[in-house]
């Protein structure tokens, strides 16, 4: 996780700095928020911006590519089935997990709702930026910020789950999420727009609550392995992984789809300098409020999940007990 979030530095710093050094509309030297950095930037959100958009992708796809070719070239398989168990594993056995393992069910809705809001924000976070609070130049500076508690905290989850409990952790760093979210709706008001500081304090305290919850939920995936195994007699790790694969598909898929037809229906004008109010609401809408109301919906579900640790290590012990 520590590594995801440090090449998320690549996404969310310099991403965006990289399409505006490359655009060729309104350019002029701007304050990057990088400690006085400044460097000649572009209009990012103007048509004419689309060869940088696609030069810049181009060089990520590149990269991604090459990384993965030499990742899976370099992973070696130490734990694979046997013939007899793969031989015994059916394509139903996909719906008789999801129809006998409830605790996978609910950790699939709170997946899914983890990364609908995570992908309604990216969605719009260039958007809110430049039309909102009319700073696109410190989007590099405050995706920095962003990648900090991702990069360095997540060494004290262990510890704070251990204080709080599973559902104590998610409610803790979801409530910050809510408080980020909270300081960029004050961000976003008039006369706080040139306030750096505050947009860096918003996102801080947004992303460590926000890669904390989605980070720390994928420990959870052993958990409901290992519950449906007690159930089934079969260790479908593979099936319950791509089942988890399919519900945080769909929730990026929601949070990549429906803050546009959201920001349509507002009267958003993608080829405007500027927009007008309702418009402006309707960036706020899916930056804020939506992911607000889905952390809630989010802590409504992950107090239904039913394992605890007194019960995994219940569970573990009479898998134990059953392989012998």
């Amino acid at each position: 996780m520590m590594l995801a979030n440090s090449a998320n530095l690549l996404v969310y710093t310099l991403f965006p700095m990289f399409v505006q050094m490359a655009a060729p509309k309104d350019r002029s030297i701007k304050d990057t928020g990088f400690f006085g950095l400044k460097l000649e930037l572009g209009n990012y959100t103007d048509p004419s911006a689309s060869y940088a958009w696609f030069g810049v992708y181009s060089v990520y796809m590149l990269v991604g590519a090459v990384a993965l070719f030499l990742c899976y070239k370099l992973t070696k398989e130490r734990v694979v089935a046997t013939v007899e168990q793969s031989a015994n594993v059916k394509a139903t056995d996909l719906f008789l997990e999801l129809k006998n393992n409830r605790p996978l069910v609910i950790l699939g809705v709170f997946f899914m709702l983890a990364f609908t809001f995570m992908f309604f924000m990216n969605t719009v976070n260039g958007f809110f930026n430049q039309f909102v609070v009319g700073h696109s130049e410190w989007m590099g500076a405050v995706g920095l910020v962003a990648s900090i508690p991702g990069i360095l905290f997540p060494i004290f989850w262990p510890r704070l789950k251990k204080i709080l409990g599973k559902k104590g952790f998610f409610h803790l760093f979801l409530g910050m999420f809510i408080v980020g979210e909270l300081l960029t709706y004050i961000w976003s008001l008039d006369g706080m727009h040139d306030e750096l500081w505050l947009a860096y304090i918003a996102t801080f305290i947004k992303q460590w609550g926000l890669t904390s919850a989605t980070g720390f939920m994928w420990a959870l995936v052993p958990e409901v392995i290992a519950y449906g195994e007690l159930k089934s007699g079969k260790r479908n790790a593979a099936i319950i992984n791509a089942i988890m694969g399919l519900f945080f598909k769909v929730g990026f898929t929601l949070g990549g789809a429906i803050p546009l037809w959201l920001l349509a229906a507002y009267g958003f004008n993608e080829v405007a300098a500027q927009q007008d109010a309702n418009a402006i609401a309707g960036i706020n809408m899916t930056a804020i409020w939506i992911p607000i109301a889905l952390a809630f919906v989010s802590m409504i579900v992950i107090q239904c999940y039913p394992i605890s640790d007194k019960n995994i290590t219940d569970i573990n012990r009479q898998l134990d007990e059953i392989r012998i």
